[in-house]
C-alpha cells in the first residue's frame, strides 16, 4: 500500500512538474534566465538595471549563448512556482582585501562603508530605502531589500539620520521593453506595480547629497513576427483576445 502510494504521489509531482528547475539558472547581459530541464527553453525572472537612463532599453532576447529559447517573460518552476518578471538594481559587491574568513565583522563592514565613500558613482552602498526618509517622500516598506534575517540589504543605506526628504530628487523614467518572436508565456502577473517593486522602494544617494527617485512606466514593443503578443501605444496586449497583459493572469 506504501509503495502505491508512494508511486501516485511520485506520478502526480511528475505530472505537476513544468519542466524548470530552480537550481538550473544563467545570467546573461543583465538576464537572469531559468533553463528548461532539457536545455532547450528559458524563463526571463529578472533584468538587472544599473541606474543609468542609457540602459533603461531592455530586448529580450530570442536565443542565449547556450543555444536556449527564451520563450517567457516570467512563468513557473518547479512543480508550479510562480516567477514573476520584474527589474532591480545591479551593483556589484567589492572584493575583500583579504579571506572573510580572517575579517571580523567589524572589518568587513568597514570596509565596504570606506569603499562607498571611495566610489560616489557606484551603485553599491548609495541605494536608499524611501521608508528612511521623514515626511510626504517616504513611501512604503521596502520588503524585498531585506535579506531575510531581518537586516538591511548590503549595498543599501539603512540609517534614517541623513536621509532628508528636502534632499530627494523626482526624475521620470520610461522603461522600452523590446519583446522579441519567440515570447510566448508570461508569469501570472504582469503589473507595473510588481515590475518596478524595487525601483519604487529605494532612490539613489548622489555625490552632491541629493537622493534621487525614479518614478518608472514600462512602454513595450513587440516584434511582427511575434503571434501571441503585440502592442498598442506602449502597452502590451494578447493576440487570441485582444486584451491587455497586464489584466491577466497566464495559465
Amino acid at each position: 500500500m506504501k509503495k502505491a502510494l508512494l508511486f501516485i504521489m511520485c506520478a502526480l509531482l511528475l505530472t505537476a512538474c513544468t519542466g524548470y528547475n530552480n537550481s538550473t539558472s544563467l545570467t546573461e547581459n543583465g538576464f537572469y534566465y531559468h533553463i528548461s530541464s532539457n536545455g532547450k527553453e528559458a524563463i526571463v525572472a529578472y533584468y538587472e538595471w544599473d541606474g543609468t537612463e542609457d540602459s533603461a532599453v531592455i530586448t529580450i532576447p530570442d536565443t542565449l549563448s547556450n543555444g536556449a529559447t527564451v520563450n517567457s517573460l516570467g512563468g513557473f518552476i518547479g512543480i508550479g512556482v510562480p516567477v514573476n518578471f520584474y527589474i532591480k538594481y545591479k551593483f556589484d559587491w567589492p572584493e575583500l582585501p583579504k579571506s572573510s574568513k580572517t575579517m571580523s565583522e567589524e572589518e568587513i563592514e568597514a570596509f565596504y562603508h570606506d569603499y562607498a565613500n571611495e566610489h560616489p558613482d557606484e551603485l553599491f552602498g548609495h541605494l536608499v530605502k524611501l521608508d528612511t526618509l521623514v515626511g510626504d517622500a517616504a513611501s512604503g516598506s521596502a520588503v524585498s531589500a531585506d535579506n531575510g534575517e531581518g537586516n538591511e540589504a548590503a549595498g543599501t543605506e539603512g540609517s534614517s539620520e541623513k536621509n532628508d526628504p528636502e534632499k530627494v530628487v523626482y526624475k521620470d523614467i520610461t522603461f522600452t521593453i523590446n519583446i522579441e518572436k519567440n515570447i510566448s508565456k508570461t508569469g501570472p502577473y504582469m503589473l507595473e506595480y510588481g515590475i518596478f517593486h524595487e525601483i519604487n522602494q529605494y532612490g539613489i544617494e548622489r555625490p552632491d547629497g541629493s537622493i534621487l527617485v525614479y518614478r518608472p512606466s514600462l512602454y513595450y514593443n513587440v516584434d511582427p513576427e511575434n503571434t501571441t503578443f503585440y502592442a498598442e501605444d506602449g502597452v502590451l496586449y494578447r493576440t487570441a483576445d485582444g486584451k491587455p497583459v497586464a489584466e491577466d493572469k497566464s495559465e
